[in-house]
């Protein structure tokens, strides 16, 4: 049995090694104590992006009692691998867990999504409920959990979502996986089959001012995720599928993947919520597993 109210009075270093940004805090609960938000380097590699939270741990010593390690990519047991390289590429397998031993004797590393899927769940939008985290961003990411534990998979892969192809479901045929034909990154790479160079930001508020293309551009990844969305309700059948990221979290994303939903049996419909957190979720629930973790060797990590 988790003792939830043990878990928040345990203060984590965390850290979220994102695509775009990296974010460092610590967290005691839901509350963020310090944080320190950088940009990824993609250049400087693992390595490099390490030496943020080695810093961190220094600024920070004696004020946390674990570490905990979020990222995009794989965590197949102690290794970090890349699964989408163009989105973060670590250059191979990477030895996360034992680049950081210094700071902790134990450190807990787990997927980004993994781990905003859990802060949904102890604290969040699913609080206490078996429940699927879907990150739309620059990728697309999953975290399940299931019967109250969070779900990672054999070799840390549970939740790709992004790499399973909607072809089928499509209507416009696309054969790429849903990383590749629904997320910001994607919209991006159709503005450039037209000539244009922007971002998906620069879509959304193009489609605000009233531009037709850029509307059908963001109602056909959303049509995508409603087609995941329902795929994941007949797979799984979670109490809640709750909805992050950047692209996800964009004024009216989660109306457009509801009305994609309209026809579907009231039976057999889902729950969709937005995130609790937002850009937070990956810290929060990295920090909340650490702190499990720790509590569960009898809270005995060695701290610099």
């Amino acid at each position: 049995m988790i003792d939830h109210q043990a878990i928040r009075n345990v203060t984590a270093l965390a850290a979220d090694i994102g695509g775009t940004k990296i974010r460092v805090s610590l967290v005691r609960g839901e509350e963020e104590l310090d944080t320190r938000l950088l940009p990824t380097e993609q250049e400087i590699g693992p390595e490099g992006w390490l030496q943020h939270i080695r810093q961190a741990a220094q600024d920070w010593a004696g004020r946390f009692e674990c570490l905990g390690v979020a990222v995009t990519g794989q965590i197949d047991g102690t290794m970090w691998k890349s699964v989408n390289p163009q989105v973060l590429s670590v250059g191979g397998a990477f030895p996360l867990v034992s680049a950081l031993s210094e700071i902790c004797d134990h450190v807990i590393a787990r997927n980004d999504a993994q781990a905003a899927a859990w802060a949904e769940h102890i604290y969040g939008a699913g609080k206490g409920l078996d429940l699927v985290y879907l990150t739309i961003s620059t990728g697309l990411g999953g975290g399940i959990v299931c019967n109250g534990k969070l779900l990672r998979g054999h070799r840390g892969l549970a939740g790709h979502f992004g790499q399973i192809s909607p072809a089928l479901a499509d209507i416009n045929g696309s054969d790429e996986p849903f990383e590749k034909s629904a997320t910001g990154r994607w919209m991006a790479h159709e503005a450039a089959k037209q000539g244009l160079d922007i971002s998906a930001k620069d879509i959304f508020e193009n489609m605000v001012a009233g531009d037709a293309w850029s509307r059908q551009i963001i109602v056909t990844s959303a049509r995508r995720v409603a087609n995941l969305c329902r795929d994941i309700q007949y797979t799984l059948d979670p109490e809640v599928i709750v909805i992050g990221g950047g692209i996800g979290l964009a004024t009216g994303y989660i109306d457009d993947v509801q009305n994609a939903l309209l026809s579907t049996d009231p039976s057999q419909a889902m729950t969709i919520r937005t995130s609790a957190f937002k850009d937070r979720a990956g810290i929060v629930g990295i920090a909340a597993l650490a702190a499990q973790s720790h509590l569960q060797r009898g809270g005995n990590d060695e701290k610099i």
